[in-house]
C-alpha cells in the first residue's frame, strides 16, 4: 500500500507510521491493518509492531481497542513528542537509565496509592503470562514491558504513561540486542525479573508507597548492573 525501504526496529517503524498518521495517509477513526499485515508488510516481528502501536497509543496518535482493532486518532494534547525532542538528544544508555528510574521510582509510590482493582487485574494478567512465557525471549520482553505501561497507567497520572512509552523506547533503541539477551535470553535471568515484578506487584496491591517504590528502585538497579551503564 506504502512502498517503502523495509527496515527492522520499532523505532523505525513508529517514525514510518507516525508520518503516515500526520500526513492524513490513515484519516482519523480509520481502522489500521492487523498486527499480522503490519509485520508482513514492514518484515518484522509482531512484537516490534505491538511495541510501535504502544508508543504511537501513548503519543496520542492511535487508539487501541483490544479484540476490537487499532484505529487512527489525532491528538488534541501532546507532551510526549515535545519529551521525544529531549530524548533524541541524549548521548548514553546511562542517561535514559537515570531517567527512568527518577520516573518509575515515583509512578511505583503513586500506583500504590491511587490503583484500583481493574489495574491489579491487569498487572496480574500480565505477570501469569510473563510467567507462562520465561523460554521466548521475545514474549518475556514484551511481557516486561506492558507490566510497566500498566504499571504506569494505574498511577493515573496522564502524562507518565507517554513518557514511559518513549524512555522504553528509547533505552530498547541503545541497548541492542545482545545485551537484551543477557536479561531475556536465559530462564534462570528471566525468572528473576518475573520475581522482581511480582515483588513490586505485591507493594502496589497492599498500597505501601514506600515498598514500592524500594522494589521498583532494587529492579532497576539490577537492570543497570547486567547492562553495564
Amino acid at each position: 500500500m506504502y512502498p517503502i525501504q523495509m527496515k527492522k526496529g520499532a523505532e523505525l517503524v513508529t517514525e514510518h507510521l507516525l508520518q503516515l498518521l500526520k500526513d492524513g495517509s490513515y484519516a482519523e477513526g480509520q481502522r489500521l491493518p492487523s498486527v499480522e499485515a503490519l509485520a508482513k508488510q514492514y518484515q518484522v516481528g509482531r512484537s516490534t509492531i505491538r511495541e510501535a502501536q504502544s508508543a504511537l497509543k501513548a503519543m496520542g496518535w492511535l487508539d487501541i481497542r483490544h479484540g476490537g482493532g487499532t484505529f487512527a486518532r489525532r491528538p488534541e494534547h501532546n507532551p510526549a513528542e515535545q519529551l521525544l525532542s529531549s530524548l533524541a538528544d541524549m548521548d548514553s544508555l546511562r542517561s535514559l537509565i537515570e531517567a527512568r528510574k527518577l520516573v518509575e521510582i515515583g509512578s511505583a509510590a503513586l500506583a500504590a496509592r491511587r490503583r484500583t482493582e481493574q489495574d491489579l487485574t491487569r498487572m496480574s494478567t500480565c505477570l501469569k503470562l510473563m510467567e507462562k512465557y520465561l523460554d521466548d525471549e521475545e514474549r518475556s520482553q514484551q511481557e516486561d514491558l506492558q507490566f510497566h505501561v500498566y504499571l504506569a497507567e494505574a498511577s493515573h497520572n496522564p502524562i507518565l504513561v507517554p513518557m514511559l512509552a518513549l524512555f522504553h523506547q528509547e533505552c530498547a533503541k541503545h541497548i541492542g540486542s545482545t545485551r537484551r539477551m543477557w536479561l531475556f535470553g536465559e530462564r534462570a535471568s528471566a525468572l528473576q525479573l518475573w520475581n522482581e515484578h511480582q515483588l513490586i506487584y505485591e507493594a502496589i496491591s497492599v498500597q505501601d508507597e514506600p515498598l514500592a517504590s524500594q522494589r521498583m528502585e532494587e529492579h532497576l538497579t539490577k537492570v543497570e548492573m547486567v547492562l553495564n551503564v
